[in-house]
């Protein structure tokens, strides 16, 4: 039998990580995972992946690559709150810059194949003055958070084009599904259902016109998989393409749920973006990568999944102004 492919994936205890670290493990890659468990949970990580519990930034991760010896590596591990990357820059930065280097330099010295970079298109391209965004769309930040995540693809083109490090891009709309956090600061389908599961009245930044483009996570792990051995040095969009206003994604949940209270409705954020969705046509010409899960099909497995969950735990008592949404 011909040695497993040998995968390490950052943030792998996380949201989005845990799912494709499934699938990776299914299709009978042999997987690492390193994460510090931040916002990750470590009852999350399959049994059959090595597991190693440190921040990127530590420069013992050199010696994870060299133990492990991926040829293709997925980073997934990124600190992803907006309000706290405008609170505490230089933290951000030091997570997702100086991390994502410490990460990508070891991987050009030990000699990694392939770098898959997770990005984000929900803020890389700040209010675009026309949408869908394409991937030629100028790159605009609004906050450190999208900053330093444009600052990671850089540096990855950067040691691509000096030392040959073979890389692709994903630049993701806002994922959604089944595992995500309701109680985080990011996911506005898990907040939002979270607290309607509870009984409680949503959060909405604006009058609810703002729009978003959603992607089930699942659609999000196959672009992954596709991206492993084809899309060398490019950079891809990874949406439905579908714009959809929060009052929309609101009363969706609501009658999928079954919650009939109106939103709380408060004065727009600095900084939020306001409306963005992304074309995906590169991905699906060059990566044969298109999304499956319509987003009312997967409102309601990621409702069904947080509602099962919910069931399964003690009750507890919501603090006022506990979490916020979009």
């Amino acid at each position: 039998m011909a040695e497993q492919t040998r995968v390490l994936v950052t943030g792998g205890a996380g949201f989005i990580g845990s799912h494709l670290v499934n699938r990776l493990v299914d299709c009978g890659y042999h997987v690492a995972v390193v994460d510090n468990l931040s916002t990750g949970q470590l009852r999350n990580v399959n049994h059959q992946a090595a597991f190693y519990h440190m921040e990127l930034n530590d420069p013992k991760i050199e010696r994870i690559v060299q133990r492990e010896r991926p040829e293709i590596v997925f980073h997934l591990a990124a600190q992803s709150s907006v309000r706290l990357s405008a609170l505490n820059p230089s933290m951000d930065a030091d997570s997702n810059v100086v991390g994502s280097v410490r990460l990508i330099s070891a991987c050009a010295s030990e000699g990694v194949e392939k770098f898959i970079l997770s990005s984000t298109g929900g803020a890389i391209y700040g209010n675009p003055a026309e949408i869908p965004c394409t991937e030629d769309t100028p790159v605009n930040p609004l906050t450190p958070y999208a900053l330093s995540k444009y600052a990671g693809e850089l540096y990855l083109e950067l040691f691509h084009r000096t030392y040959g490090l073979d890389y692709t891009i994903l630049r993701y709309a806002n994922v959604y599904g089944p595992g995500q956090d309701p109680n985080g600061e990011a996911g506005v389908v898990a907040i939002f259902a979270g607290l309607m599961l509870e009984g409680n009245s949503p959060k909405i930044y604006g009058d609810g016109s703002q729009e978003r483009d959603f992607v089930y996570v699942s659609d999000v792990v196959e672009a992954n998989l596709a991206a492993m051995y084809q899309g060398d040095g490019r950079t891809y969009n990874i949406s439905s393409g579908e714009k959809v206003s929060v009052q929309q994604l609101y009363e969706l949940m609501q009658g999928i749920i079954g919650f009939d209270e109106p939103a709380h409705y408060l004065p727009r954020r600095a900084g939020d973006v306001y409306k963005i969705a992304l074309d995906a046509t590169r991905a699906a010409k060059e990566l044969r990568w298109q999304p499956v899960v319509a987003l009312e099909d997967g409102l309601r497995q990621a409702v069904a999944q947080l509602r099962d969950a919910t069931a399964q735990r003690p009750a507890r008592v919501r603090l006022s102004g506990e979490r916020h949404s979009e």
